[in-house]
């Protein structure tokens, strides 16, 4: 050792941790975090809940030609019958009984065998065809059961049948313009979790980074180890986008499980695509949130206003200041794939112009952030107000 006053007594320089372990140190404490057991119920409850809603919300191919095609219900139709008749004491002999039966199943068999759906029709003219659709096959019932009922029986028939007209006509005027049994699944994965969801997950992981430290009032026993502000956050940042990457690839895997247990189709060519744009976005919403949890607490709010004003308001001008929109760029790669483009009328754009604002938007609020966190002094009474 150096007697020299001057010099350091040992050479701590050379013990000044790399930004490797930086890193690495950040990583552990943040994995460690997450993974307690008491928050993994709690978590595996969050990924499953979207998937779930999903797979309950859309119908197997199955069910949904039979709700498309149905006009009516023999057993239901049958049953109230015979109930109806037995309350004003009119016996029905088996035979008649049976030919009913016969008769609602085979009309209302060829009226859903012979709907079909018709490519780019207009949703009125769709509805008017499907009443129109629903009176005949019921005028039919009418005409073949007076054949086998009574004056008595026939009466109560009229009204059975005329309430399940009433009832099937209702609901072909229910929606004007149907969605197709695939469609409510790119809504629920697109419009839902990917511009709105996933954002805002990675706003709230990454707003507190730095308060919660405040919070803590472990801020000040932090910046005073050997390793600089800069290189704490931008270790604490990309420990953060890297949970975030996981858990979010995790949730995209299921919810294509959820459209695959429902046979959506072609997910195969979109589940790449869409694996590829999220592993680019989920740092610049990241780098975003940490952006705004150092200038506010309120940052969730601020992301609110943030994307009520930029992203829904500038992303739709449609002049040169849209590019300013995270989203409107990932419309932009997202159209590229035929399912995504037959349902949104988004416009195919330049993909390159899109990948570099991706790739430059995390640079940009990461900088920001870290020079707010470098030169601004953080007091844990003036912070916690805020």
């Amino acid at each position: 050792m150096s007697n020299n006053p001057s010099e350091p007594s040992a050479p701590f320089g050379r013990h000044l941790p790399g930004f490797a372990g930086t890193l690495r140190g950040i990583g552990f404490i943040t994995w460690k975090s997450q993974l307690i057991p008491r928050k993994l119920p709690w978590l595996l409850g969050i990924l499953l809940l979207l998937p779930a809603l999903i797979y309950a919300t859309i119908k197997s191919p199955e069910a949904w030609a039979k709700q498309r095609a149905s006009v009516g219900d023999a057993d239901s139709v049958l049953n109230d019958f015979a109930r109806r008749l037995r309350r004003h004491a009119i016996p029905l002999e088996q035979a008649t009984r049976d030919s009913v039966a016969r008769i609602l199943s085979t009309e209302f068999d060829r009226a859903q065998s012979t709907w079909q759906e018709q490519d780019k029709e207009d949703p009125e003219a769709r509805q008017k065809r499907l009443k129109d659709h629903i009176n005949a096959c019921y005028d039919k019932i009418a005409i073949s059961a007076k054949a086998v009922l009574d004056e008595g029986q026939y009466i109560q028939f009229e009204e059975i049948v005329q309430r399940s007209r009433d009832r099937y006509l209702a609901r072909a005027g229910e929606v004007l313009v149907p969605w197709s049994r695939e469609e409510p699944f790119y809504h629920w994965l697109i419009d839902f979790y990917f511009f709105t969801i996933l954002p805002l997950a990675c706003v709230r992981a990454c707003g507190p980074l730095i308060r919660d430290e405040l919070q803590a009032d472990t801020l000040g026993f932090l910046i005073t180890r050997p390793i600089g502000r800069a290189r704490l956050l931008i270790a604490k940042y990309i420990a953060q986008v890297a949970s975030l990457e996981i858990v979010l690839l995790v949730e995209t895997l299921l919810l294509f499980a959820a459209g695959a247990s429902r046979q959506v189709q072609n997910l195969q060519q979109l589940l790449p695509l869409l694996l590829a744009v999220q592993i680019l976005v989920v740092p610049a919403w990241s780098a975003l949130g940490l952006f705004l949890g150092q200038i506010t607490g309120r940052y969730m709010a601020m992301a609110l206003v943030y994307g009520a004003v930029v992203e829904m308001g500038i992303g739709r001008i449609p002049t040169n200041i849209n590019t300013l929109s995270i989203i409107r760029h990932l419309q932009t790669l997202l159209t590229h794939n035929a399912a995504l483009n037959k349902i949104y009328a988004w416009p195919a754009d330049e993909g390159g112009m899109a990948i570099a604002a991706l790739l430059v938007a995390p640079v940009l609020f990461l900088g920001i952030a870290t020079l707010l966190f470098t030169f601004v002094e953080y007091h844990h009474a003036a912070e916690m107000q805020k």
